[in-house]
């Protein structure tokens, strides 16, 4: 017999023998045999779009060692592969997954591999195979085969269809690629027979593999016959479980699986301590996975499934510290200041050591950046003796974050919630949500509803993450959460939280925390904890004022770790010990560069039309000046400058206040309503401004520059005015007169309804400043003008 041209030969339809790559893995093409797969891969995707616009349908599969490389290179690849024409491609069951159907042709050598449009290319050289000698040797060869081949179908109950389509085949090696696609055979026993280009040394190998497919079957047919021996007819899910424990026996591993085994598998819950309804839920789960392959990707599914059930913990707890006295010390030894923060916490663990299944509010700490809202939750638990999580919510926009996925794919996962318990180990941990007001929504769902139920007391104990689908108790969960701004926190979810304002600190407080935790800290983390610097309170307060500009003190650690690796590079480069070293501040600039934030001087009268009021950001408080001009217009008012909404609209409500009570004022522009626009502008137009706390600053610009009357320089003031020249209360005083004080001003004006928060204000803001409390905008221009803007 004689092979075909075809296969040794072909006609491959290109000259130069380029063809696009087709990578694929687990599995092997033969000549003459037709193969349905998914492809999925971008370069994959490319490649077959190419074979049939340019190279006729034509594509040159290649092997992968590794089916667990994504992009394989040269060297990930079998140099042999098959010459193949693509006969049918279909859309997946995902938008960027075909489904093509290819017949291989014929055997080639990978020559070379490059890129080229987009895809993997490679230059082929067609290798033909070593036929078989003709003789009775050859003949034998394939009446074994076939022989053998006769005995597995039978074994297999195959029909008689394969058998007599074989005795049309008159090609050798048509017969044995034919023979070796109804066969079992393993991936690496695949690529030898394919790479093996002498035909009768595949026969005896194909041969070999028949002969084993017929001991598997057999097997497999011994192990149903002697579990029946032991059943009665209604028995069948008995009979499941013994044909399992056959198997396990006939490889060698009598050991029965955790979750194969009903009886371990419920003892195990059992232990763990896990609830009926989970339990239920988690045996149906076990008695479906005991009935599946142990493959099948629906099986790892539900036995990842049924791991993160019995990981979670459930009934174990740590033991709080009932000792108050070391709780403050840890907060005090930890942080320095903030004695309302730290007592409110005093006071939410003792209440919680009084009752512990108490349903308390769930803290939440507002502050700007750097004021120490994380550490602090660490410290909570560090005090009382518990683990400690935390996850960040910036930027989470999809539900399933926090309530997890669905198990309807491979990849699903729980929620944030329910991973972090998970790692926790135990029921009761301090729970950080960090940035609850970075969180965002979108297509995907709104994560700040999902949390509701997490924050919420009255629903939490009921848990229910979409992976688990069974309730998960969280009341023992102590939930703290950090925001830089109440503002971008939903209501509801607001509603369930107890606020802790943690403000700016002052520049004192700054020295002792640089002293005391900045310092010896860095020293510590820069390998120079036996070097003694010495720095001065006034080099400190440089720091502070020229190199930092921030509410708290994250900046301000940055500049103590710049001066902490220069002694340390100092040390290394000199290869000499030091013992101690003096940080000056004549010699800081050394150390630090030139001072980052100059503080300007104020003239003794600003110009007309200029005020400067007060304003609170994420960052802390700021020094807002604005200015004011007139020219010839028609009566309208326009600003500039990046400013909100409400900014607007304190700026048009001081604008109508001044136009209606014009003829109060000794105004120097005739007909300035009907004549002239007066244009307001908030310099630094890069920074964003918003907030209701404008309103009399801009009622003083406007004022000074219709009546060209400066103000004072040495005022700063804040409050928001009505239509009627109402000043109105304001927020953020402690931050807003911080400000005050580092741009030297000695008189802050502050709403009347705002004498509350005076008390609340550090001793040393309150000796350098003279705070005026007011009623109405015409006491405002009583105080900032030397001379009277009123008519006589």
């Amino acid at each position: 017999m004689k092979i075909k041209s075809s296969l040794n030969n072909p006609n491959i339809g290109s000259e130069d023998n380029e063809y696009p790559l087709l990578p694929l893995r687990d599995s092997v093409v033969f000549p003459t045999l037709i193969k349905t797969f998914y492809v999925g891969r971008e370069e994959s995707i490319e490649a077959i779009h190419l074979s049939v616009n340019k190279y006729n349908k034509k594509i040159f599969i290649v092997f992968q060692k590794d089916s667990n490389i994504e992009d394989p290179k040269e060297e990930d690849l079998y140099e042999y592969g098959i010459l193949s024409e693509i006969i049918d491609i279909k859309q997946g069951p995902e938008k960027k997954i075909l489904k093509i159907t290819i017949k291989g042709l014929s055997r080639g050598k990978l020559k070379s591999f490059f890129q080229k449009d987009s895809a993997n290319h490679g230059e082929i050289e067609t290798i033909p195979i070593k036929s078989l000698p003709d003789g009775l040797q050859s003949e034998a060869l394939v009446d074994v085969l076939i022989k053998e081949f006769k005995k597995l179908c039978a074994l297999a109950r195959m029909g008689d269809g394969i058998l007599e389509s074989l005795t049309t085949i008159e090609e050798e090696e048509i017969l044995l690629y034919s023979i070796i696609f109804h066969l079992k055979i393993q991936y690496d026993k695949q690529i030898a027979i394919f790479m093996e280009m002498d035909l009768e040394k595949q026969f005896l190998m194909v041969t070999e593999e028949t002969i084993t497919n017929q001991e598997l079957l057999g097997l497999e047919i011994k192990i149903n016959n002697d579990v029946k021996k032991k059943l009665d007819k209604n028995q069948k899910d008995f009979f499941l479980n013994e044909r399992i424990k056959e198997i396990q026996k006939e490889i060698g591993n009598s050991d029965e699986s955790e979750f194969t085994d009903k009886e371990t598998f419920m003892k195990r819950f059992v232990e763990l301590g896990i609830p009926s309804q989970v339990t239920i839920k988690a045996e149906k789960e076990q008695a479906r996975l005991a009935k599946m392959p142990p493959l099948s990707p629906e099986a790892n599914i539900i036995r990842t499934y049924l791991e993160t059930v019995m990981e979670l913990p459930w009934r174990d707890s740590t033991v709080d510290s009932k000792d108050l006295l070391y709780s403050k010390k840890i907060l005090d030894e930890e942080h320095y200041s903030l004695h309302k923060v730290k007592e409110r916490i005093l006071e939410f663990l003792a209440v919680r050591q009084l009752n512990p299944d108490t349903k308390g509010p769930i803290l939440c700490f507002v502050g700007p950046p750097g004021t120490g809202k994380t550490s602090l939750a660490r410290s909570v638990a560090k005090a009382i003796g518990r683990e400690f999580i935390r996850i960040s919510l910036g930027g989470v926009r999809d539900e399933a974050e926090i309530r997890g996925h669905r198990r309807t794919y491979l990849g699903a996962l729980p929620g944030k919630i329910i991973q972090s318990m998970k790692k926790a180990r135990y029921i009761n941990p301090v729970f950080l949500l960090d940035e609850i007001d970075k969180m965002s929504s979108d297509f995907r769902g709104d994560p700040a509803s999902a949390l509701l139920e997490v924050l919420d007391p009255e629903q939490n104990f009921q848990f229910v993450d979409h992976y688990l689908e069974v309730p998960y108790d969280l009341h023992s969960v102590m939930f703290i959460t950090t925001a830089n701004n109440i503002s971008g926190i939903p209501y509801p979810l607001l509603d369930r939280m107890e606020i802790i304002e943690i403000s700016s600190y002052t520049e004192i407080e700054k020295l002792n925390i640089t002293r005391k935790f900045l310092i010896p800290r860095q020293k510590a983390e820069n390998g120079i904890s036996n070097v003694d610097i010495k720095i001065s309170n006034r080099t400190i307060l440089t720091i502070i004022r020229h190199y930092t500009m921030e509410a708290g003190v994250r900046n301000l650690q940055r500049q103590i770790a710049s001066i902490c690796r220069k002694i340390a590079k100092y040390i290394v480069m000199k290869n000499r010990e030091i013992t101690s070293i003096a940080v000056t501040t004549k010699n800081l600039k050394k150390f630090l560069g030139k001072q980052r934030f100059i503080k300007h001087e104020i003239n003794k009268i600003l110009d007309v039309g200029v005020s400067h009021g007060l304003a609170w950001t994420e960052l802390g408080g700021v020094l807002m000046p604005i200015e004011s001009v007139v020219y010839q217009g028609s009566g309208n008012i326009i600003l500039t400058g990046k400013i909100g909404d409400v900014m607007k609209e304190s700026a048009q409500a001081a604008f109508s206040y001044v136009k209606a009570n014009a003829h109060l004022y000794d105004i120097k522009y005739k007909d300035f309503f009907k004549s002239y626009d007066i244009h307001i502008h908030f310099p630094e137009g890069a920074i964003p401004k918003d907030g209701p706390s404008a309103g009399t600053a801009i009622a003083v610009a406007i004022v000074s520059v219709i009546t060209k009357t400066p103000m004072k320089s040495d005022i700063a003031m804040t409050g928001e005015i009505t239509l009627t020249g109402k000043v109105l209360p304001i927020g953020g005083l402690k931050e807003k007169t911080f400000a005050a004080v580092q741009n030297g001003k000695k008189i802050v004006i502050v709403p009347k309804e705002n004498e509350k928060d005076i008390d609340e204000l550090p001793k040393i803001t309150k000796k350098k400043l003279n705070i005026i409390l007011v009623n109405r905008v015409e006491e405002v221009f009583d105080i900032v003008f030397d001379k009277s803007i009123y008519k006589r």
